[in-house]
């Protein structure tokens, strides 16, 4: 599948901008601050204009990072390059993970699933971003557990009236919801070149497209102190110009 294939499938939530110039910064400079799931809203913001913060918040984690992998495939290129260390020996593992094949895989996997059982019916939808950040301010991981569950069932009887989770399900329930979340997982399996040992490595994208993205916004600035530096024009000025034109300028800063 060629780049502009996958934009074509990308998901309705993607929109067509790219993370350069004033938004690259802009959005380095927001997110600098924040945790990582506040981050991962921010891009999403920038990768979809129109999408308020509510919004943004409430979208199943499969659909929000398939629009961050569209976004990276925009701005950074339709791969995703990265480094692993061998959990057996220490050796330093390089992957590269096609775009395409990270968006198959939150494509695939589903964002709801129903069971019944003694004329209950029981829907698990998969986690939000909202959901995350609620379950993130417990300390305690079993406790996160509950919420999440709490967050994402609703049970209704035959009349299709909502009831508490019975709790003849409630195990079953959180089993079901685990599996949902694991198949929205991305993973690679990496086999060692120096001890043949097996792992599987887990990308998480909103990570990963902030650190390109916070990469890249140093170097943009570089290239403006280089430039407001050797010529005093301002940073703005210096946004306005194109990447070629701004590399042209730096390499006869250098000399």
């Amino acid at each position: 599948m060629e780049e502009e294939d996958f934009h074509e499938r990308r998901s309705p939530a993607a929109s067509e901008s790219r993370l350069t110039g004033g938004m690259l910064l802009e959005a380095w400079e927001r997110g600098a601050g924040e945790p990582p799931l506040a981050r991962a809203r921010t891009l999403l913001r920038a990768a979809c204009p129109g999408r308020d913060a509510e919004d943004a918040a409430a979208l199943p984690l499969t659909q929000r990072d398939h629009a961050l992998v569209a976004l990276h495939a925009r701005s950074f290129g339709p791969a995703f390059s990265a480094v692993a260390t061998c959990e057996s020996c220490g050796e330093r593992l390089e992957f590269i993970l096609p775009a395409q094949q990270v968006a198959g895989v939150l494509q695939a996997a589903d964002v709801d699933c129903t069971v019944e059982r003694d004329s209950i019916r029981l829907r698990l939808r998969l986690a939000n971003t909202s959901d995350l950040a609620a379950v993130a301010a417990l300390p305690d991981a079993e406790a996160a557990r509950w919420l999440l569950l709490a967050r994402c069932a609703e049970a209704v009887d035959g009349d299709g009236r909502s009831v508490p989770l019975p709790e003849s399900l409630r195990e079953t329930a959180l089993e079901r919801l685990d599996a949902l979340h694991e198949a929205a997982e991305v993973a690679l399996a990496l086999g060692c070149p120096a001890c043949d040992a097996r792992q599987a490595v887990h990308l998480d994208v909103g990570a990963f497209l902030w650190a390109e993205v916070r990469n890249a916004a140093q170097r943009l600035l570089d290239e403006i102190h280089e430039l407001a530096w050797a010529y005093g024009w301002s940073e703005s000025a210096i946004l306005k110009m194109g990447a070629a034109r701004r590399q042209a300028y730096l390499e006869r800063a250098r000399g």
